[in-house]
């Protein structure tokens, strides 16, 4: 079965017409949910979570599946300790998000609109003093730690500073937190061998970001990166142009350790409300191509998933590698993406998550057979939905498979 789906979907990224269109779905909560768990219970117990996965697997038997890393299960109490600022999640202490909700993330100004030279000029040192103080209760400490001038002589005196008995606290707490981590990781390697072993590829390899929506997600915020893009232009490019290495060689490092080829990047702010064309031609798609090129290179699938409206980025996407890249869409005229991209990169979504949750069986089997009828025709397709599989109710999931197999038949 393994063999028979990776061919399917091999065929689909190369543009060609596999035996049926190959099924793959993104799931978030709904494997969990729908196995009679909510999300704050697998969010800090993994056998819950690998049990819900592995039910799902074998109920619904998509082409493709994941580890719950995808939803952070498991790692909250590694987060607890850490004093995570940027993230809430079911059953946290004093938790406002739901018990069955997605974790969310907290936009914050990690970076101050004025520090992008000391950012530049020494990211190490901003990072350990600024960064990691504001991003992490643990770390506050750490503010009033200058390391800058710690070498020669000057280490002697400057150990001094770490004498702070919180600081060493942070050091041992953190120590643990590590410890933690790797335990996680080797347990979340072993589950996703074990999912290829029932017969199902790997989703993903790994996930990265763009060098723009690193700026804009994590340290800048939204509302100030499209601020500074109008306000100190040059210090934009010149941080996106600093952040862009990471945003490759982090792909590769986890691609290495991974035996899933396809890396997942979701593209945050590129959407046509947030950026005019002239701005996302000038800080978003240029380190956007650069990093798909250099993910096709090394023998790599990129995983364009485009979030909001995406319908004016359509003609710089046909730029990507041909047969090379898989290419996802939320919101978008597919009829037009279909007849731009069909012979340049392997398609998917179109189909509103909000049938799923709210939609008629019907109206999911209708949905379904339409995007369809638009896209499979002539290979090159995936079928997704538009974003991810959350809180949806069970018999349009169910509805939305079956149609799937039966009707997406070459």
């Amino acid at each position: 079965m393994y063999e028979e789906r990776l061919l399917r979907i091999n065929d689909a990224i190369a543009l060609k017409e596999p035996d049926m269109v190959p099924c793959a779905p993104q799931c978030m909560t709904f494997p969990y949910l729908w196995a009679g768990y909510s999300m704050a219970e697998v969010n800090y117990d993994t056998e819950k979570a690998k049990d819900a996965i592995r039910k799902y697997l074998n109920h619904f038997k998509p082409d493709m599946g994941t580890g719950y890393g995808t939803v952070f299960a498991g790692q909250m109490p590694m987060l607890d300790k850490l004093g995570v600022d940027w993230l809430r999640w079911a059953g946290q202490e004093g938790a406002v998000v739901g018990e069955r909700s997605i974790f969310q993330y907290i936009e914050k100004e990690y970076l101050g609109e004025d520090e992008y030279q000391e950012f530049l000029s020494d990211r190490a040192g901003w990072v350990f003093q600024r960064y990691f103080p504001r991003a992490f209760k643990l770390f506050e400490p750490f503010k009033d730690i200058n390391t800058r001038s710690m070498y020669g002589y000057t280490f002697m005196p400057g150990t001094m500073q770490f004498a702070n008995p919180a600081m060493a606290e942070a050091f041992e707490i953190v120590g643990d937190v590590a410890r933690g981590f790797i335990s996680y990781y080797g347990e979340l390697a072993r589950f996703e061998k074990e999912i290829e072993e029932m017969g199902f590829v790997q989703q993903i390899g790994a996930v990265t970001t763009t060098a723009f929506d690193n700026l804009s997600n994590f340290l800048r915020g939204t509302l100030g990166a499209m601020a500074d893009i109008m306000t100190q232009p040059e210090n934009v490019l010149c941080a996106v142009e600093e952040l862009f290495p990471e945003t490759l060689y982090g792909a590769l490092a986890q691609a290495r350790d991974s035996n899933g080829r396809f890396v997942f990047i979701p593209l945050h702010k590129g959407m046509d409300t947030f950026l005019s064309d002239e701005q996302y031609r000038r800080f978003y798609w240029d380190t956007l191509l650069r990093l798909v090129n250099g993910l096709v290179e090394n023998g790599l699938t990129p995983w364009i998933y485009t979030e909001g409206p995406y319908n004016s980025r359509v003609e710089c996407l046909m730029d990507v590698p041909k047969g090379k890249c898989w290419i996802h869409f939320e919101e978008a005229d597919m009829k037009r993406a279909k007849k731009l991209l069909g012979d340049v990169a392997c398609l998917s979504g179109g189909i509103p998550s909000y049938a799923l949750a709210y939609g008629t069986k019907e109206q999911v089997i209708e949905q379904v057979k339409e995007n369809i009828d638009t896209l499979a025709p002539g290979g090159g397709y995936i079928f997704d939905i538009s974003d991810t599989l959350d809180d949806c109710k069970p018999e349009n999931v169910e509805a939305m498979f079956e149609t799937v197999r039966k009707y997406g038949k070459y």
